[in-house]
């Protein structure tokens, strides 16, 4: 293939087995700029991206997830970036959705590995979690949409890009 774009969107695969190796802040800087340059409806730019990257917050999330999640949903990634906007606008979801693959497509570019993230606004809407979201700075009212593990893959792990067999494409 010709396009390095089209290239790495489709060489772009989850990785849910990560390293201690921590992302340089200048290659989170770039992966979050990325991001930050999706399109948003009616161009209103309405999501927030919170980068958590401090150990102590990690091992903060980590903990909490483990206790009321019974796993660590970062699958031991020391990067987590939360993508939230306001819960009852009616195009958060997609907004933040286009955040979120730039994010991934992003960090594949820079051969970071990434996994989006689905159980944030359940775990951090948590009593035990109120604490912590205010701590990152996510107000209440906000929907995480989504969230995004960004690291390096434990040596030995093999991620493969598998067929997409359920997904059905057609031009007529």
């Amino acid at each position: 293939m010709a396009n390095k774009v089209i290239e790495t969107i489709i060489s772009r695969v989850s990785c849910r087995d990560y390293s201690d190796k921590k992302v340089s802040l200048k290659k989170l800087q770039m992966i979050l700029q990325a991001g930050k340059s999706a399109p948003s409806a009616c161009n209103r730019q309405i999501a927030d991206i919170t980068a958590v990257r401090k150990t102590s917050n990690i091992l903060k999330i980590r903990d909490l997830s483990k206790k009321l999640m019974n796993r660590d949903v970062m699958y031991g990634a020391s990067t987590v970036v939360l993508v939230h906007a306001p819960r009852e606008d009616a195009f958060c979801a997609q907004d933040c959705s286009c955040i979120i693959e730039n994010i991934m497509v992003a960090a594949t570019a820079l051969k970071i590995d990434s996994c989006w993230i689905n159980q944030f606004d359940e775990l951090l809407s948590k009593e035990e979690a109120k604490k912590l979201r205010k701590t990152l700075g996510i107000p209440e009212e906000h929907r995480i949409v989504g969230s995004v593990a960004l690291g390096y893959r434990k040596e030995g792990t093999v991620i493969a890009v598998k067929a997409k067999d359920g997904i059905n494409i057609s031009i007529k």
